[in-house]
C-alpha cells in the first residue's frame, strides 16, 4: 500500500511540474519587446507569436507578419519561415518578403530577417527582443517608420 501511495505522491508531482514547464516553458509564445536593432532603435515595437503546434505566427507592430516552424536542432530552440512586410509600410521594406529565424538564447529572442532589395540583392537585419510581461501592459501603437 506504501509502494501505490508513494507512486501516485511520485506521479501527481510529475504530472503537476509537467503543466508547470508547459505553461511558462514554450521558448516562443507570448509578447516580445525588441531591445535592439540592426534597423535602427525603436523603442514600442513589439511582436507577439503564437504557437499552433509546430507552427508559429508572428505579428509586429511595425508593419509585418511571418509563418514559421519549430524546427529541432541540437538543444537549440528555433524556428524558421518566410514572412512581409505590409505594402503601406513607407522605406525600404514596404511590401517586400522576407526569410526569418528565430533562436532563443535564455531570457531573448534572438530575430535574423533576410529582406530582398528591389533590385534582389539581400538586406539583413537582426533584432533581439525580451518577453514582456502582461503587468508592463501599453497602449499598443501602430507604427510604420524604418
Amino acid at each position: 500500500m506504501k509502494l501505490l501511495y508513494g507512486a501516485g505522491v511520485a506521479g501527481l508531482l510529475l504530472l503537476s511540474s509537467a503543466a508547470a514547464v508547459r505553461a511558462d516553458g514554450d521558448p516562443f509564445s507570448g509578447q516580445w519587446r525588441q531591445l535592439t536593432s540592426t534597423a535602427g532603435q525603436c523603442d514600442i515595437c513589439y511582436i507577439g507569436i503564437v504557437r499552433h503546434g509546430d507552427l508559429l505566427t508572428v505579428s509586429s507592430n511595425n508593419g509585418w507578419q511571418a509563418v514559421a516552424n519549430i524546427e529541432r536542432f541540437a538543444d537549440l530552440q528555433l524556428a524558421a519561415g518566410k514572412g512581409a512586410w505590409k505594402p503601406t509600410v513607407s522605406g525600404a521594406y514596404g511590401g517586400r518578403s522576407f526569410g526569418i529565424q528565430f533562436v532563443r538564447r535564455g531570457g531573448q529572442l534572438q530575430m535574423f530577417m533576410v529582406v530582398s532589395r528591389g533590385d534582389g540583392a539581400p538586406m539583413s537585419i537582426r533584432a533581439t527582443f525580451e518577453k514582456k510581461h502582461p503587468a508592463s501592459e501599453e497602449p499598443a501603437t501602430e507604427m510604420h517608420r524604418i
